[in-house]
């Protein structure tokens, strides 16, 4: 099951709990108040049942959204360590660009446009360096970017990946009413 299906079947159990919780109590209360003759004894162990089963359904609950949070930190993690390891493969490109341009190297025009987008400074400073290598031939390189498709897939944000995971887990019993009938929920 889906930790947002498991979530929804946990509310919905809680809901109706919470129903025959206070039916219970205003059994108890209307007979306190009229004096009508109904097993109070039976009355208050119905009651105590319906409070457990709520109680663990909300435990159950709560063990199930620190299991969604969970997921859903480690999938933050992972999409940010995967956008951190990007951006240093492009930093080190960039680094790699630089070497080349100081060195007097050919690099492709989309290559020094890229490092320009990436460090302006740092472009003018590799373009300075070159000066001192101009009157040697260089070595010609293809483009660093060349071999790369651009892939931007539309990864699922870290809650879809929490909400659609799937989990195993008992849902508390629900008690038998002796006394009241429950909504239709």
């Amino acid at each position: 099951m889906k930790i947002c299906e498991a979530r929804q079947a946990m509310n919905r159990q809680m809901d109706i709990l919470d129903f025959r919780r206070d039916q219970l109590r205003t059994l108890l209360k209307e007979q306190e108040k009229t004096g009508q003759n109904f097993d109070r004894v039976e009355i208050c162990k119905e009651l105590d049942a319906v409070e457990k089963a709520y109680e663990e359904t909300f435990q159950e609950r709560e063990r199930l959204n620190e299991i969604g949070a969970a997921i859903h930190n480690a999938e933050a993690s992972k999409q940010q360590a995967e956008a951190e390891a990007e951006a240093n493969k492009e930093l080190m490109k960039c680094l790699e660009i630089f070497r080349r341009i100081a060195n007097g190297d050919k690099v492709p025009p989309q290559d020094e446009r890229k490092l320009m987008e990436y460090d302006s400074k740092m472009y003018m400073a590799a373009k300075s360096m070159s000066i001192m290598h101009a009157g040697k031939e260089g070595k010609e390189y293809k483009s660093l970017w060349e071999d790369e498709e651009e892939k931007k897939e539309d990864s699922p944000s870290a809650s879809e990946v929490a909400e659609n995971s799937e989990v195993t887990l008992s849902m508390p019993e629900m008690p038998e009413s002796t006394v009241t009938s429950t909504p239709d929920v």
